[in-house]
């Protein structure tokens, strides 16, 4: 299991506040690992194509500048060593045609942001817990 100091996260928002208020729900949760944080996505992927460490959980928002979401997932998955890298998809876009695409294109999980972004912190801390301490990861091929 992907517990401790070891983990790594991979949060990937264009909204400042929905940024911070993540981070502080994510350590919150009990998270003590590594928090890596990409307000686009264009960023995020030249950081995520050649990682240094598989990430423990990478976390995207959707609608995201220069590289959305769906291009970042669809490009993660095509990467031999992110295949097996849990995505959840953490967003305010709540579009049926987005939601299908993420699952189809390997997306692990699809969460639809609460109206109020504290009422997500519930939301935030189960998927914290799941992905990092009960999930038991596949290794990449």
């Amino acid at each position: 299991m992907a517990i401790g100091k070891h983990t790594h996260i991979v949060l990937v928002e264009d909204n400042p506040d929905d940024e911070l208020l993540t981070i502080r729900e994510i350590k919150h949760s009990g998270f003590n690992g590594k928090i890596t944080s990409f307000s686009d996505g264009e960023e995020a992927y030249h950081y995520l194509k050649t990682p240094k460490k598989i990430p423990t959980l990478i976390i995207l928002d959707v609608k995201l500048p220069k590289l959305s979401g769906i291009d970042i997932l669809r490009r993660v998955r095509s990467q031999k060593e992110l295949s097996m890298t849990p995505v959840v998809m953490f967003s305010s876009c709540d579009e049926p045609c987005l939601v299908e695409e993420a699952y189809s294109l390997g997306a692990n999980s699809y969460v639809v942001k609460e109206d109020q972004f504290l009422d997500s912190a519930d939301q935030l801390t189960g998927l914290i817990n799941y992905w990092t301490k009960i999930h038991k990861p596949i290794t990449a091929i």
